[in-house]
């Protein structure tokens, strides 16, 4: 029987983060440069990178804090060793992000990784019968150069976002496993949060919507770097909370490539503007007094648009200098605040100039 010790996430394209892009600051076209923004929270590849000698050291407990990792001394099971191609695969984590489950699963059911193939890690150059258990770096070669492409073959040519909600993933044996003779590696796809994290889909990938959306009242919390993360409750730090989903069709021109994101952002301004006025229950001064701008929150990337993916997110954030976003606390349905204070709205009211006050009737001078 073998269970996972680690999990490689691999990526078909390196992902920078650009926190240098202006926001537009008008009411409905905030953040052209946003698919950059949020692409860049996701370097999984490194936040993955497993610990694989030692699951009580100190690098392993980082690890475990941001994707469960199975600790082959204490759990192992058929699940991993029976999967094939097509097989859901899910693992339940205790208060301490310890693995208590991992099992197999319907894929119309929750679960976090879907298996594309198995790599025979005996017929890859540099491995044999003697071969020790692979580190992180070998299995990340492994995951780029061998798994993405049975991952697309798998799902009939279509490739993995590297923008998205999925990712490409390298699951090994337990290190027992490993010794008593399973030289093979499970390939697949799994759903990842922006900052990395392991996160549960449904449904099978080859019929997914690529493009992150979230449910209207979601809140996004900060990756390390102060860029969109996971999830997080709306009472602790966030940058955006989310009001509306939106379908583009007919909105956005068909074609092979999607619109610029300047020009999605244009595209939705009024809509997203009306959905966080909607949000706050119709009431447009309430969403001018949160000092808040309801605008996309995440454009559609090409491979997500080829894809088929025609829904995106409006949100209220606030772009801030330095930033790019303001910290957030507490839901905009119940009162914001804003870098930590309530916010203030600028008046709409017009103040006349200076000058003296009006004499009283007998023409004397008036009062300053």
């Amino acid at each position: 029987m073998c269970g996972i010790m680690g999990a490689m996430s691999v990526s078909t394209s390196t992902r920078t983060r650009d926190r240098s892009g202006s926001l537009l600051r008008t009411r409905g076209a905030v953040v052209a440069s946003l698919l950059a923004v949020l692409a860049g929270g996701a370097g999984t590849g490194v936040l993955l990178a497993a610990a694989l000698d030692d699951p009580t050291s100190t690098t392993a407990g980082r690890v475990a804090a941001i994707v469960p990792q199975v600790d082959p001394r204490s759990l192992s099971g058929a699940a991993y060793a029976d999967a094939v191609p097509g097989t859901c695969l899910t693992w339940s984590t205790d208060a301490a992000d310890r693995v208590t489950a991992f099992t197999a699963v319907d894929c119309a059911e929750p679960h976090r990784f879907e298996v594309a193939d198995r790599i025979d890690l005996l017929g890859v150059p540099g491995f044999g019968p003697d071969a020790p258990f692979p580190d992180s770096d070998q299995l990340s070669t492994i995951g780029a150069d061998r798994c993405i492409p049975l991952a697309t073959r798998y799902a009939g040519g279509r490739e993995i976002d590297p923008a998205g909600r999925f990712t490409g993933l390298v699951v090994p044996p337990s290190l027992e496993g490993w010794d008593k003779g399973d030289h093979s590696v499970l390939c697949g796809i799994a759903g990842s949060e922006l900052d990395g994290r392991s996160a549960t889909t449904t449904g099978h990938f080859v019929d997914a919507d690529q493009h992150r959306v979230w449910d209207s009242g979601t809140c996004l919390g900060f990756t390390d770097e102060g860029l969109p993360g996971a999830t997080v409750p709306c009472s602790e730090d966030h940058s955006i909370e989310i009001v509306s989903t939106l379908d583009v069709s007919g909105t956005f021109p068909e074609g092979p490539e999607p619109p610029e994101a300047r020009d999605q952002s244009e595209a939705t301004a009024e809509a997203c503007h009306r959905a966080g006025v909607n949000y706050l229950g119709g009431d447009a001064e309430a969403l001018r007094r949160t000092t808040l701008i309801s605008t996309l929150v995440h454009p559609i990337s090409q491979v997500s648009w080829a894809t088929g993916s025609r829904t995106v997110n409006c949100g209220l954030m606030k772009a801030q200098d330095p930033g790019p976003f303001a910290v957030l606390r507490g839901s905009a349905r119940q009162g914001v605040l804003v870098d930590g204070t309530t916010p203030v709205a600028p008046t709409t009211t017009a103040i006349p100039a200076p000058g003296p006050a009006p004499g009283p009737e007998d023409g004397t001078p008036g009062s300053p």
